[in-house]
């Protein structure tokens, strides 16, 4: 006759042991996943369109994520920063006409994606961080006279392989 356990000895102390390290690892890859892994925040200096408004490029401008080195903007310049984490502090330093220095005040983030783009002309013309901030979508551009399907080499290819026969080697 086969005797069923008891409670007791299910639930001994080795079940709550595992189940406590079980939930651990849970709990560790969940931070991990949030906090740990990294995300590219690109910020850029081109003129913009924000909103059905267009922003001029800042002719000099200066930006600093977080407690990272600060770093110089001239128009037309985009510069991609590695960052841990989805919450974001950016601080921006620009020229007015008569050349003075005007630091803006520290604007707080999120990150919108894993690649995001930040509009330093929107952040200078004081419009608030979510319209300057969007998923940065690299663009395919397409180059005359080469086809996105051709990446074998066409006739070349073929007619190397006719002078050497086939050359693959087995094991």
């Amino acid at each position: 006759m086969i005797k069923g356990k008891s409670a007791k000895e299910i639930f001994d102390i080795r079940f709550f042991v595992r189940l406590g390290c079980i939930l651990i690892i849970i709990a560790l890859a969940i931070f991990l996943y949030f906090y740990g892994k990294q995300r590219t925040l690109y910020v850029d200096n081109w003129s913009t369109e924000i909103n059905g408004v267009s922003y001029r490029y800042a002719d000099w401008a200066e930006a600093q994520v977080d407690d990272l080195a600060a770093s110089e903007y001239n128009p037309r310049v985009r510069r991609g920063i590695p960052l841990r984490g989805r919450t974001h502090t950016i601080t921006v330093t620009t020229e007015d006409d008569n050349f003075n220095l005007i630091e803006l005040d520290p604007v707080e983030f999120r990150l919108p994606a894993d690649q995001s783009i930040i509009s330093l002309p929107g952040l200078i013309a004081g419009l608030p961080v979510e319209d300057c901030i969007k998923e940065f979508i690299p663009e395919v551009v397409e180059i005359p006279g080469v086809s996105a399907t051709d990446t074998s080499g066409g006739e070349e290819a073929a007619a190397e392989e006719d002078l050497f026969g086939d050359m693959s080697m087995d094991f």
